[in-house]
């Protein structure tokens, strides 16, 4: 019976150890593994040892992980300098390791990531700029759905809009944002140097979808924030002007409020038709 170790056992310690942290010398020295151990299953010769050749994809393991982790976050690599960037994703990377087939939601958890990092703790605006760039790329592949148009709406007798179904198209989302980073990702998509956001106003809000292929954001004051916070889950006109009016003390005025978010959420086609 041969003493090599079965197929799973070796595909399992080679990507244990092309995925560690510090190389492969580092990563066998940390396990307490041999280099001549490591040279009895991967061939070596005189142009590369086995060390050699497993760093090889080492490297590419992380540079290719590296390559979408910086496609997925633009901006926030153009702030923080690519160097800055590399250091943060090693970080990442080291806690936050890819679990997925698929590459794309490697980067997820990234701005939850950099507000405890250290780097956030700096600038604590680049974790919410980052969770802007990530939720553009999350709802540009969320499910299609047909958007509610206007023409539905005008077919409607006007005792009938109490009971008219609201809800989001899928490919949206909300985000809370205690800085304006909406700014910063304007100025460097127009390409400006951008200055460091301000302090927003108390429920500032940046709200993202797509439209086609389209992913559109822009800013939400407090109370369209609230307007879309009993949106999300799905809900009524008559019940959206309910829980407005008890919270604004006056029927008149979040029925007006409720009728100007509707109006422009048809034309952003962000209300899908049920």
């Amino acid at each position: 019976m041969s003493d090599e170790p079965a197929l799973a056992e070796l595909q399992g310690r080679f990507f244990e150890l092309i995925t560690g942290p510090k190389g492969i010398v580092d990563e066998l020295v940390r396990r307490g593994i041999p280099e001549r151990e490591l040279g009895s299953i991967i061939a070596g010769d005189a142009r590369a040892s086995a060390v050699e050749r497993l760093d090889v994809y080492a490297n590419m393991y992380f540079f290719r992980i590296f390559d979408v982790l910086r496609a997925d976050y633009p901006k926030l690599v153009a702030v923080a300098g690519a160097e800055t960037f590399h250091d943060l994703a090693t970080d990442y990377l080291q806690a936050h390791p890819s679990r997925h087939p698929s590459l794309r939601f490697v980067g997820a958890a990234l701005p939850d990531f950099l507000a405890r990092h250290a780097l956030g703790a700096t600038r604590p605006w680049l974790a919410e700029l980052a969770a802007l760039e990530w939720a553009r790329v999350d709802v540009f592949d969320r499910a299609d759905a047909e958007a509610l148009g206007q023409a539905a709406l005008s077919a409607l007798a006007p005792e009938a809009f109490a009971e008219l179904a609201l809800a989001p198209v899928p490919a949206c989302a909300l985000l809370p944002a205690d800085w304006t980073v909406e700014d910063v990702w304007r100025a460097i998509e127009g390409g400006r140097e951008p200055a460091a956001p301000t302090m927003a106003d108390p429920g500032h809000a940046i709200v993202v979808w797509r439209r086609g292929v389209t992913v559109h954001h822009r800013t939400v004051g407090a109370r369209e924030r609230r307007a879309l916070e009993l949106l999300l889950p799905g809900t009524t006109f008559g019940a959206l002007c309910t829980v407005l009016g008890d919270e604004l003390d006056s029927a008149e005025t979040a029925a007006q409020l409720a009728s100007e978010c509707l109006g422009r959420w048809l034309a952003d086609d962000l209300l899908a038709r049920i």
